[in-house]
């Protein structure tokens, strides 16, 4: 295609802000033509913002899905709404970019992908740490082989949740019948997902999961053990009541280490030469960086990097972890 990809957005909350339309906002070929949001002060605060026409300011998400003049849209609503929301927009004819989690429930996830898969659009998942320059880095060390046979990786993702590191705007978060669950599904899924793109796919889970910091039904702490067949291990740490600490990943390999500190961002160290080497280059606005691939994707046609696909797998992870907890007992994926 040509000329500009015109965006609609499909909820208009904490997500929309501060990475959606963020990102697009600052993509000179992207332009942001249309908002849906239930709620008038969030859909008129991001309409105002953002420069966007009253008349195409909607209550109603099918109003916004009706225009033929959109050619992709991101779905930024709480977790519940997901799987119909996109699958009404795929069938629309529109390329989506849905939020992690993708959807509550693998039932629905695979419903998006068949959905995606009979429409021939793009679907893609919000896993902005993918996009994240540091990260993309890492994977390429890890390719080249630079610290030989990778076998461990550690990651912790946490902080002290909505509402308190970051401007959520309602309460639905910590309500399981909008969320789905609590940190797991929230930040573990993110997590999930950087370590199936580090080191491949994984086949068994033992979760556990705690409340300790909050006065919430869900979980505010999950801790997970991973196997990747017989290669690797892994080891996740993810929460919504940590004060400040440690936020990233360590890999562990035959030849060496890797360090990704979301703030410095890397060292890695190499056995052959016994010294640690430092890479604080390498930094980008993620949110930019991911909703420019989304764009690419809709010229291209071509598969994102986080894809409908790995959606639904991260989505099936997570149920694991949740049988994990409750059985108290690893679960074997295939």
């Amino acid at each position: 295609m040509s000329g500009k990809v015109r965006i609609g957005v499909i909820g208009c909350g904490a997500i929309a802000r501060y990475t959606h339309l963020h990102g697009y906002a600052r993509l000179d070929d992207v332009e942001v033509v249309a908002l849906a949001d239930p709620f008038h002060e969030n859909l008129n605060l991001m309409g105002d913002m953002y420069d966007i026409p009253v008349d195409s300011r909607y209550v109603a998400y099918e109003e916004l899905l009706a225009r033929d003049d959109i050619h992709g849209v991101s779905v930024c609503t709480p977790n519940y709404l997901h799987g119909a929301q996109t699958v009404d927009a795929l069938q629309a004819g529109k390329h989506v970019l849905c939020e992690k989690p993708m959807a509550t429930t693998v039932e629905a996830a695979e419903a998006m992908v068949k959905a995606a898969e009979a429409a021939g659009k793009v679907l893609m998942v919000g896993f902005t740490h993918r996009y994240m320059e540091h990260n993309q880095v890492t994977k390429r060390l890890l390719d080249e082989g630079a610290i030989g046979e990778p076998y461990m990786i550690r990651v912790r993702f946490a902080h002290d949740g909505p509402y308190k590191s970051w401007a959520a705007t309602t309460d639905w978060f910590f309500r399981p019948e909008k969320a789905g669950g609590g940190a797991l599904l929230d930040m573990g899924i993110h997590a999930l997902d950087i370590c199936r793109y580090m080191l491949g796919e994984i086949t068994s889970v033992t979760g556990r999961l705690g409340t300790f910091g909050k006065d919430i039904v869900v979980e505010d702490t999950a801790v997970i053990d991973l196997s990747f067949g017989d290669n690797a291990l892994g080891y996740i740490e993810t929460g919504w009541s940590s004060k400040e600490g440690v936020l990233g990943l360590e890999l562990y390999g035959t030849e060496g280490s890797i360090i990704v500190d979301y703030v410095t961002p890397i060292r890695i160290f190499r056995a052959s030469t016994g010294e640690w080497e430092e890479i604080t280059d390498a930094k980008n606005d993620a949110a930019v960086a991911e909703m420019r691939h989304f764009a690419d994707c809709i010229k291209t046609g071509k598969q994102p990097l986080t894809s409908g696909m790995d959606g639904l797998v991260s989505v099936k992870l997570a149920a694991a972890v949740y049988e994990s907890a409750k059985t108290k007992r690893a679960v074997c994926l295939d």
